[in-house]
């Protein structure tokens, strides 16, 4: 976890007194209270360093672990809490932050509860192994529901960079609950920091982690991991450990012995200091929430945050559903994979897959005003003006910018099995701060001019230098199509032409044979979406207009929706939608 640099500066720490011993931020609760006092106000990044830089130097530089030096550690990380909060706030609020923004946010965050985990570790397992009575004894309880805690955000801010376990944490946590268990209080509801809104207890806060483990396997979204985060502290009570399995509902079982996390429970080895529990209560909860919110509820009235949206709130509750669940309910690959190795080009984002569409078109289509290979809207000028107008050409140049065939947006990728739905791969990722889940490509054989639409649903990180990706594959062929706003009726027009009609051209994705017929989506950068509105679109088999529907997919940087007929104002829809129907 520390660098050579910082190891250095803390051995430099060590031969340096920091001033007079009461003076010394780390020496008395005093002198971290003065010292806590004076940081600089309205800099959460640099006072939330200066106290991690602090519980570093405790932890390293501790050597009698008094009561005093548990109070002084305690107090560092109560008023680190707020900072803390704010960070994370920071991270997950923002997600097109440049790499080195992320990390260093990333690294701030997850130091800070390495720190406290570190500290609050130690003075339990002293207390663990002493067979003298403790000056501290009385504050075990709440210092290992604290570890505990610490613990499993440590584990959710690897998870939200798709990093495996590692360094032994579960291994650690697994010793922290069988201590609590061992002395009795696992079941004690305290209260972690005052400020928190619940009480909970080792045993909760334990299965807490354990459940968010289950739940994640490398498909959800840090802000998605931060939601079930925040839901589970309502759904404590659902949740019991038992040393014996239930036959008759859906079990889970930790090995306390084991540095791994939980699974299902199938044949367990009872000679293993096992736990189970199961999830049929949280399973009807869960189900009575689903419901609520198609029932029109609003998820902050149902105590899903205030800020959770209603489709959001919907597909995380299916994913826990189908996570939680028996053994024979879980969720089921939809086809076979097949082991392949193969050379694909692969392009990422909006704009790039766009340049790369613009490329595979480019040989079929010509701009020339003269001869053959007029387009509609070159065509409709010749025979209305006699000329083809700037306007038009100004929108043909945008449907053919010049392109670099050798772009360096393409990326080469070796794919290491295939289904019906997508692909597999492992690649290099350490430049890679776009790969997340969610993110959109476009993918095609190395030998091939046809790009296919793909979307990264699972990741993981396989070391320091490689992911495992998963890449779910749509079915229909990508067209590149410009949108644009449905020219205004105006009789004001300059040399011949209605510059009121005018409008920005919004470059896409068509999903469909753009005949109107049969299910058609579109592909549009987010700023552009707004239910209902009305496009008109260039670029498919004819010229026809459309509006926006629900949204069928998204994320960072892109929108998926579904394409309506167009209805003029003032107009009734004489053909009523299969959704008016269903309602």
């Amino acid at each position: 976890m520390n660098s050579l640099a910082a190891k250095f500066a803390s051995g430099i720490a060590r031969l340096t007194p920091f001033g007079k011993g009461d003076e010394d931020p780390i020496g008395s609760v005093k002198a971290a209270t003065r010292w806590i006092a004076a940081l600089p106000i309205g800099d959460a990044f640099k006072c939330q360093q200066s106290i991690l830089g602090e519980l570093k130097r405790l932890n390293e530089n501790s050597s009698h672990f008094t009561k005093d030096r548990l109070a002084v550690l305690m107090l560092l990380d109560e008023k680190a809490q707020d900072l803390q909060d704010t960070l994370v706030q920071q991270y997950l609020r923002n997600p097109r932050m440049s790499r080195s923004v992320e990390s260093q946010l990333w690294h701030a965050v997850y130091g800070l509860y390495w720190e406290s985990a570190r500290g609050y570790y130690t003075f339990v397992q002293l207390f663990s192994t002493r067979s003298e009575k403790s000056t501290y004894e009385s504050l075990i309880p709440l210092i290992t529901l604290r570890a505990i805690r610490a613990f499993g955000h440590l584990l959710k801010w690897r998870s939200i960079r798709y990093l495996p376990a590692g360094e032994k944490l579960w291994l650690r946590l697994h010793n922290l609950y069988r201590i609590a268990e061992s002395e009795g209080f696992s079941r004690q509801p305290m209260l972690a920091y005052a400020d928190d809104s619940a009480a909970c207890s080792c045993e909760s806060a334990y299965l807490h982690i354990s459940m968010v483990s289950l739940a994640n396997s490398g498909t959800l979204y840090p802000k998605q991991l931060d939601l079930l985060d925040q839901w589970l502290r309502s759904w404590q009570m659902h949740l019991q450990l038992d040393r014996r399995m239930s036959p008759d509902a859906p079990s889970f079982v930790v090995d306390l012995s084991a540095d791994h996390g939980p699974r299902r429970a199938r044949k367990p080895d009872l000679n293993k200091p096992m736990r189970f529990w199961t999830t049929s209560a949280l399973l009807l909860k869960l189900d009575e929430l689903s419901a609520a919110l198609h029932a029109g509820s609003a998820p902050g009235q149902l105590g899903l945050t205030e800020n959770a949206r209603t489709a959001e709130s919907l597909d995380l509750l299916k994913h826990l559903q189908l996570s939680w669940s028996s053994l024979t309910s879980r969720e089921q690959r939809r086809a076979p994979r097949e082991n392949m190795k193969r050379m694909f080009d692969v392009a990422h984002g909006h704009s790039a897959i766009i340049s790369q569409l613009k490329v595979a078109d480019a040989p079929t289509q010509q701009v020339s005003p003269y001869g053959s290979g007029l387009s509609y809207n070159e065509a409709d000028d010749v025979q209305v003006y006699g000329f083809i107008t700037e306007r038009t050409r100004e929108r043909v140049s945008q449907m053919q910018a010049p392109v670099i065939r050798s772009s360096p947006d393409v990326e080469s990728w070796v794919m290491h099995d295939e289904s019906e739905c997508g692909f597999g791969a492992i690649v290099e990722s350490r430049d890679k701060d776009w790969l997340r889940v969610g993110a959109l490509i476009c993918l095609k054989p190395h030998e091939s001019q046809q790009w296919q639409l793909g979307i990264v649903r699972r990741l993981s990180r396989v070391n320091d230098d490689s992911s495992s990706v998963g890449i779910e594959t749509l079915a229909e062929p990508p067209s590149l199509v410009m949108l644009y706003d449905p020219p205004a009726v105006s009789t004001y027009t300059v040399d011949g032409v209605d510059l009121n009609g005018t409008s920005q051209a919004h470059a896409s994705l068509w999903l469909g044979n753009g005949s109107g017929s049969g299910q058609e989506s579109v592909v549009i950068d987010p700023v552009n979406f707004i239910p209902g509105r009305a496009f008109q679109i260039h670029g498919v088999s004819e010229i026809r207009k459309f509006s926006l529907g629900k949204p069928i997919d998204r994320s960072e940087g892109w929108i998926r929706v579904a394409v309506e007929p167009y209805v003029e104002p003032g107009k009734p829809d004489l053909e009523p939608s299969t959704a008016a129907v269903d309602d």
